[in-house]
C-alpha cells in the first residue's frame, strides 16, 4: 500500500470516526435515545467515507482503473458536495449544539481538502471525458439512497438520502419550487441531473487547473535544462 492510499484510508477512517460519534451523540443526548432516519449516514456528502475505506482496503486487489475511477468521483462529487454544503449549511447548523455544528463545518472542509490532495497527488483521471467514468457510480449510488428511502421512511419518520426521498417535494432551495411546478418524480431526476452537471463544472474546472500547473511545470523544467 502506498503513502497516499493510506492517507486515503485514513481519511476514511476519520470520518468514520467522525460519523459514529455523530450518531451516538444524536442518539443518547439531541433525540433521547431515539433514532431519527433523517441522519442516517448515506447522504452525498457521506460516500466518500465509504469510498475512502473501500479505496483503501482494496489498494493491492484493486486495478488501477477502478481505483482511479473511485478517486474522481470522491474528487468531483466530494469538493462539489462540500462547497454546496458550506454554501447552504442550514443543514448542519444546530443553535443549541455547537459541536455538531463544528462536526459539519469539518466534515465538508475534509471532503474539499480530500479532492484537491486527489487532484495534486494525480490519483484520478484528469481528462474532461473521464468524467463519464463516475456517473454509473454516481446512480448506483443514487439508486441505494432511495432504496433507503422507501425501506426507512414510515408515517412518522422521513428519510431523505441525497435528498430525492418520493415521498414530499425536494427539501432543497429552488428544487422545491420545481417539484411544485413539474411534480416529484421529474423533481428528482431534474435534481440529479443538476447534480451530475455541477460535478462535472467541478471535473472541468480540476481539468484547467491540470494543464495550467502541468503547463507551467514543463515550461519550469526546460528553462532549468
Amino acid at each position: 500500500m502506498s503513502k497516499n492510499d493510506r492517507i486515503i484510508l485514513f481519511t476514511g477512517i476519520l470520518l468514520s470516526v467522525m460519523e459514529f460519534i455523530k450518531q451516538l451523540f444524536l442518539y443518547f443526548i439531541v433525540f433521547n435515545m431515539h433514532y431519527d432516519v433523517w441522519y442516517f449516514p448515506f447522504q452525498l456528502c457521506s460516500t466518500p467515507m465509504y469510498l475512502c475505506l473501500f479505496y483503501g482496503l482494496s489498494a493491492s486487489a484493486s486495478k488501477g482503473k477502478t481505483k482511479r475511477t473511485v478517486a474522481l468521483f470522491i474528487q468531483d462529487f466530494g469538493v462539489l458536495g462540500g462547497i454546496m454544503a458550506l454554501l447552504v449549511h442550514d443543514g448542519f447548523t444546530w443553535t443549541d449544539y455547537p459541536l455538531l455544528t463544528l462536526h459539519g463545518y469539518l466534515w465538508h472542509i475534509i471532503l474539499i481538502l480530500l479532492g484537491i490532495f486527489i487532484f495534486k497527488n494525480r490519483l484520478s483521471y484528469t481528462k474532461k471525458k473521464d468524467f463519464l467514468k463516475t456517473v454509473p457510480l454516481f446512480l448506483i449510488l443514487s439508486a441505494v439512497a432511495e432504496l433507503i428511502n422507501i425501506i426507512l421512511s414510515s408515517e412518522t419518520a422521513d428519510c431523505d438520502m441525497f435528498y430525492i426521498s418520493p415521498f414530499h417535494p425536494s427539501s432543497q432551495p429552488v428544487f422545491h419550487q420545481l417539484d411544485l411546478v413539474i411534480g416529484r418524480i421529474p423533481g428528482i431526476f431534474v435534481y440529479l441531473a443538476c447534480v451530475i452537471s455541477g460535478a462535472f463544472i467541478i471535473h472541468l474546472i480540476f481539468c484547467w487547473l491540470d494543464r495550467k500547473l502541468g503547463g507551467a511545470s514543463r515550461h519550469a523544467s526546460h528553462k532549468h535544462n
